[in-house]
């Protein structure tokens, strides 16, 4: 480990001993909290590791999800969570992901403007992909062994919503749509479902808002078509 991660890592254990905290006491209860921090470390070795200041991110921002990520796939894979807590700590970090490039690509005095009907506009745009990411979220967990919750295939009405959420996934054009079946159905993280299609960590980010954004008109389309 080189001087400038060991540094990093030093200067921001207390990120990864809160964050151990706050999951202990919701979704992990039953591990031991060493477990937590062990895994969360383990994340922010590696954040500190690709972190390059040169692209305007702080580090605290880098190194979260990064940090809670590592911590979530270490809960995963001993089975503590349920499909519930797996779906809503996926969307929040695609979320993130898709607001974070909204706002590069989005100039800032778009949200000045004093056309009240443009600001909404805007507002619903994002508010629109923001749900959709959720919807497809929720749909992939179903895939999460949960013996707390009945099956998805127990409940007609998740089999629907399941159904429509596939299919407006599939019509995505083929590299979208491969990304977000990695990403989102693939267990895979955004940068490894971007290299599985020869893409970087940036393309992949970028790629990632186009299909939200094509997504959420096809789901659109299905409800009107419904209706």
């Amino acid at each position: 480990m080189g001087q400038d991660t060991r540094r990093l890592v030093e200067q921001h254990m207390n990120l990864v001993n809160g964050l151990a905290v706050q999951l202990h006491r919701g979704v992990a209860k039953g591990l031991e909290l060493d477990d937590l921090v062990a895994y969360g470390t383990k994340g922010l070795i590696e954040a500190a590791e690709r972190f390059d200041a040169r692209h305007g991110a702080t580090f605290s921002t880098f190194a979260y999800y990064r940090v809670k990520g590592a911590m979530m796939d270490g809960v995963r894979t001993m089975g503590w969570y349920s499909r519930a807590d797996y779906a809503r700590y996926r969307a929040e970090e695609r979320v993130n992901q898709y607001l974070r490039v909204e706002s590069e690509r989005t100039p800032e005095s778009a949200f000045e403007s004093e056309d009240s009907e443009d600001l909404m506009a805007g507002l619903a745009h994002v508010l629109d992909a923001v749900a959709s990411i959720h919807i497809v979220s929720i749909d992939a967990a179903s895939t999460v062994s949960d013996d707390n919750l009945p099956s998805v295939e127990e409940t007609l009405g998740e089999q629907q919503s399941d159904a429509r959420v596939r299919t407006a996934v599939r019509s995505l054009p083929e590299k979208e749509r491969q990304l977000m079946e990695l990403y989102y159905f693939g267990g895979k993280t955004l940068e490894e479902a971007g290299l599985s299609i020869g893409l970087s960590k940036s393309w992949a980010s970028r790629l990632h808002a186009r299909a939200v954004d094509l997504l959420r008109k096809e789901l659109v389309r299905q409800d009107l078509a419904v209706g």
